[in-house]
C-alpha cells in the first residue's frame, strides 16, 4: 500500500467514525432530570472571604443519550455563586451531554459582599435546568456575616466588643505597655498561619453563657475539629499578666505559647477555658509562672501541656485528655522540662520551682500521659531543681512507674479510666459510673466551688476530678 492509499483510508476511517458517534438529540421524557440533592447549603460564610467547593451530581435518568438545552445561574454574573458545570467555569452553559444512565458533577463556590450587619444574613441563588419543556431546579443558600477585618493591626489600650467577628489576617499584635480587653462572646477568627502576639496585656473576659472564641475561619462543618488551620497566641517576654476567663482556645498550631511571662508580677491567669483540636502544643510554656483552673486541654499533636525550661505552675481541677489521631502522637498529654541546651552545647539547668496538679484528669490514648525530662546539679537536693506535686488524681502511666513518693504523688488512682461521656464527640463530661466522681480532696477544691459550666462541686458526697462535676440529681 503507496503513501497516498494510506492517506484515504486513514480518511474513510475517521469519517466512519464521525459516522458512528452518537446523536445527542434527545431532551428528556416529562421525568425530567435526577439531581443528588435539591439545595446545596454553605454554613456561616464571611463577606469577601470564598467558600468551600461544594458539589452535587445530576443524572440522565433514561436509556437514552440525552443532551440539555441550558444550565443557568439565575443570578448570572452579579451572583456571589459560582458554577464549574462538567469541567468549564461559566455561569452558563448549552447542550450539555449526558450518555444513558450517566451523570455529570456541577462545582459550587460563593463569596458574599458585605452589607454592613452585625447579624448574620441569608444568600440565595438557583440553578436552572432546561430539558425539552421541563424547567428544573436546585437551589443554592448561604449564610453570611459582616466581619471586623484586622491585618497586621497593632492595638493599642482598648476594647474588642462582640457586635461582629474579628476576622485576622498575618498577625494582631497587643502593643507593649497597652491592655487590649476582650468582650464577653467576642469571636475571633484567624486566617490561614495568622496568630496574635501580645507584648502588653491581653484580658479576656468571656462569661459561661458568652464565652470568647479563638478558631479557624473557617465555619463548615468538616473544620470544625480540624487542627492547623491557624496560628496560636504568644504572650511574648516582658508582655503583662494576661487572664483568660471563659474561652474557647481551638483549631490552631498551638494554643497558648507562654514564654518567660508572669514573673516579676502576678502570674498569667487561665480558667474555665478550653483549649483543643491542636496540631502541637495546647499550653506550651517556657520559665513562665501560671495559675490554671476548671480548664480542659483536649486533643492536640503534641503534649496537651508542656512546661519547659523550668517555671512556676499551678493546675487546679483540670482536664488533660489526648486522643488526638489525626497523626501519630509520641509525646505524652503533660510534659515536665527543667533545662535548654545552649549554643555551645552545654545544657543549662532552670529550676522548676513547681508544678502543682490539684483534683485533675491526666488521660489519653497512649501508653502513659505523664512525662518528665528533668535534670539535677545537686542529686542530694534534687527538689532544688525539680519540686512537683501530683494531688488526688487519676493519670495514666506505665504499669510500672513509681508512685511511691508522697512528696510527689498523692492519692494518684492509676491506670482507672474515667469513663468520659463520649470522646468520639469531644465530650470530656463524666460518666455517671466515672472513678473520678467525689474523689476530690475537698479542701483542694473549695477555692473553685464551680466546676467550667458552672455545677457546684460541693454540694455532694465529694468533689469530681477534673474540670467536670457530675450532679446526680436526688
Amino acid at each position: 500500500m503507496n503513501r497516498i492509499d494510506r492517506y484515504i483510508l486513514l480518511i474513510f476511517c475517521t469519517l466512519a467514525f464521525i459516522a458512528c458517534e452518537r446523536e445527542f438529540v434527545y431532551r428528556g421524557g416529562e421525568e425530567g432530570l435526577s439531581f443528588s440533592t435539591d439545595t446545596i447549603m454553605f454554613d456561616t460564610i464571611f463577606t469577601s472571604i470564598g467558600s468551600t467547593t461544594k458539589n452535587f451530581r445530576v443524572y440522565n435518568p433514561y436509556s437514552e443519550d440525552m443532551s440539555i438545552e441550558s444550565i443557568e445561574l439565575a443570578g448570572g454574573e452579579e451572583s456571589g455563586f459560582r458554577l464549574n458545570i462538567n469541567g468549564y467555569p461559566d455561569s452558563y452553559a448549552e447542550e450539555i451531554r449526558i450518555r444513558a444512565k450517566d451523570s455529570l458533577y456541577i462545582f459550587v463556590e460563593v463569596t458574599i459582599d458585605p452589607v454592613g450587619s452585625n447579624t448574620p444574613f441569608v444568600v440565595t441563588d438557583s440553578i436552572y435546568f432546561r430539558t425539552k419543556s421541563k424547567l428544573q431546579t436546585v437551589q443554592l443558600v448561604a449564610y453570611g456575616q459582616d466581619v471586623v477585618l484586622m491585618k497586621k493591626e497593632w492595638l493599642k489600650t482598648q476594647t474588642l466588643s462582640n457586635e461582629k467577628p474579628y476576622l485576622i489576617y498575618d498577625y494582631l499584635v497587643v502593643d507593649s505597655a497597652e491592655t487590649v480587653t476582650i468582650d464577653p462572646g467576642a469571636k475571633l477568627y484567624f486566617y490561614k498561619d495568622a496568630s496574635m502576639l501580645v507584648l502588653g496585656t491581653l484580658n479576656v473576659n468571656g462569661t459561661n453563657e458568652e464565652p470568647v472564641i479563638f478558631a479557624g475561619h473557617r465555619q463548615e462543618e468538616w473544620y470544625e475539629d480540624k487542627p492547623g488551620q491557624w496560628g496560636y497566641i504568644h504572650l511574648l517576654p516582658g508582655s503583662g499578666a494576661s487572664t483568660f476567663n471563659n474561652c474557647i482556645i481551638k483549631n490552631g498550631m498551638m494554643g497558648i505559647l507562654a514564654d518567660s511571662v508572669g514573673l516579676n508580677n502576678a502570674p498569667i491567669s487561665i480558667n474555665n477555658t478550653k483549649i483543643e483540636h491542636i496540631s502541637t502544643f495546647g499550653l506550651l510554656a517556657q520559665t513562665s509562672s501560671l495559675k490554671v483552673s476548671n480548664s480542659v486541654f483536649g486533643n492536640c499533636g503534641n503534649s496537651s501541656a508542656a512546661l519547659t525550661v523550668g517555671g512556676t505552675y499551678e493546675f487546679n481541677q483540670c482536664t488533660f485528655a489526648n486522643y488526638f489521631d489525626w497523626t501519630f502522637r509520641s509525646n505524652p498529654a503533660v510534659f515536665l522540662n527543667n533545662y535548654y541546651v545552649d549554643a555551645n552545647d552545654n545544657e543549662q539547668i532552670v529550676p522548676l520551682k513547681e508544678a502543682t496538679f490539684n483534683n485533675c484528669i491526666i488521660y489519653g490514648n497512649n501508653y502513659s500521659e505523664l512525662g518528665f525530662d528533668l535534670k539535677y546539679s545537686n542529686k542530694e537536693a534534687p527538689e532544688l531543681d525539680a519540686r512537683y506535686l501530683f494531688n488526688h488524681a487519676i493519670i495514666k502511666l506505665a504499669d510500672d512507674f513509681d508512685l511511691s513518693d508522697e512528696s510527689k504523688f498523692i492519692n494518684i488512682l492509676q491506670n482507672e479510666d474515667p469513663s468520659f461521656m463520649n470522646i468520639s464527640e469531644y465530650n470530656y463530661q463524666l460518666d455517671t459510673l466515672s472513678t473520678a466522681k467525689d474523689v476530690g480532696n475537698f479542701k483542694l477544691a473549695e477555692p473553685f466551688p464551680l466546676d467550667i459550666l458552672g455545677t457546684n462541686r460541693l454540694q455532694d458526697d465529694g468533689p469530681d476530678l477534673g474540670a467536670y462535676e457530675r450532679y446526680e440529681k436526688q
